[in-house]
């Protein structure tokens, strides 16, 4: 998910890592700085719970969610 507001932005990300652990990615900044977090969740239910509040936060800040810059790739690999 992107948000944007003015020059500021943040984008989360959720994935599963080589070794099948959920992470929530958060990249925020502006024109100028950029920070990154990574957070090892449980589950995709907590990876999306936690991109949900993430979402109502940015929603009361003001940022406005946009269009995303990036192309999800699937390479059909299998976790199992």
């Amino acid at each position: 998910m992107h948000w944007q507001k003015d020059r500021d932005y943040r984008v989360i990300r959720i994935y599963r890592d080589l070794v099948g652990d959920w992470v929530v990615e958060q990249c925020w900044g502006n024109a100028y700085t950029c920070q990154q977090s990574h957070t090892l969740v449980d589950s995709r239910q907590a990876a999306r719970a936690m991109m949900l509040q993430i979402n109502r936060k940015q929603r009361k800040m003001g940022f406005r969610r946009s269009a995303p810059g990036e192309e999800q790739l699937d390479f059909g690999f299998e976790l199992g």
